[in-house]
């Protein structure tokens, strides 16, 4: 926001300041510009509507309620304090980003899923699958995949060409493979590495 001079007084003075009109001196009173009204409320109701709601969810400053200017502030200090990274981080890292395994989608053998949309991924291996290179791809961003085989195991992997993979897949009936992806932009590679434990 930006100081809005008055419309009248020196107007090669972009700091002139207010005054009180004075006719017993000849004094004008200042004149604002729509512009000092629109641009203060409007910082004030952003304020309001980002620090009490949320970043997918604005709460909508209301007429009703007089103190959201100061809630907003006090707010904006809790956030500050106690979460500072909060208001930077995706909206879907709070609600689960690193913490929730999603299933794989599986189709005629081949597996998708979507990196820019979530970080973990888990599928039962009941037959061979190939796992394809997703159809977007966020630079350097980490990834997990965790595959277990079933019962029987013995279900083989493949990958698309894009990865590049170091480890290998358990094969023993109800172990767990960790497969730990990230992408290379610069080299246009899947970086797959892949550990193992015994069972679920």
């Amino acid at each position: 926001m930006q100081y809005q001079p008055p419309v009248n007084g020196d107007a090669l003075d972009p700091d002139r300041p207010y005054v009180n009109p004075n006719p017993a001196a000849s004094v004008e009173g200042s004149i604002p510009p729509a512009e000092a009204i629109e641009h203060s409320m409007r910082e004030i109701v952003n304020a309001v509507n980002f620090f009490l709601g949320t970043v997918e969810n604005p709460l909508p400053a209301s007429e009703a309620d007089l103190q959201q200017l100061r809630k907003a502030i006090q707010q904006a200090v809790a956030d500050g304090t106690a979460n500072g990274l909060f208001r930077d981080i995706p909206a879907t890292l709070t609600a689960g980003f690193n913490t929730e395994f999603v299933d794989l989608t599986v189709a005629a053998g081949v597996a998708t899923f979507d990196p820019t949309a979530r970080s973990r991924f888990k599928h039962v291996l009941d037959d061979a699958i190939l796992i394809d290179n997703p159809a977007v791809i966020p630079n350097a961003g980490p990834a997990m995949i965790k595959l277990a085989q079933d019962g029987t195991g013995n279900h083989a992997v493949d990958w698309g060409a894009k990865y590049r993979v170091t480890g290998d897949i358990n094969y023993a009936a109800n172990s767990v493979s960790k497969c730990m992806l990230e992408y290379d932009a610069a080299d246009d590679v899947i970086d797959v590495v892949i550990t193992q434990r015994a069972g679920a």
